[in-house]
């Protein structure tokens, strides 16, 4: 699924709030060049996280800077290597997460075999 596109089954949900995130216009501030883009953004007020398909996830400040510092999950689709993005989380089961592929709708739960470093950024 492109960039741009929403659809009823991409449903991203913030690492931090488990609530579902909305597609909105994002100004990024890369290097003195701003552009914007398409992004998935937490509904939670003062939350800084944002997912598209290009970069997975990542923090967006009021000035539309990114801060690559933070920890935020890095878990790539094994098939094709497209950011995967928070899809389920299970509240009887606290440590579950449900991770899907944009782009080919793969699935990994952490019960998969996630490597640990990708375990530690799976908030």
């Amino acid at each position: 699924m492109p960039a741009t596109e929403s659809s009823k089954e991409f449903r991203a949900l913030c690492h931090e709030h488990h609530v579902e995130m909305r597609l909105s216009q994002r100004l990024l501030n890369g290097a003195g060049n701003p552009k914007e883009t398409l992004a998935y953004a937490c509904t939670e007020p003062d939350c800084l996280v944002n997912y598209n398909i290009v970069r997975g996830y990542f923090l967006l400040n009021e000035k539309g800077s990114t801060n690559e510092l933070n920890m935020v999950p890095r878990v790539r689709c094994p098939r094709d290597g497209t950011p995967m993005y928070l899809a389920e989380i299970d509240p009887q089961k606290k440590g579950f997460r449900l991770w899907r592929c944009p782009q080919c709708d793969g699935r990994r739960t952490n019960e998969d075999g996630l490597t640990g470093e990708e375990l530690e950024k799976a908030v």
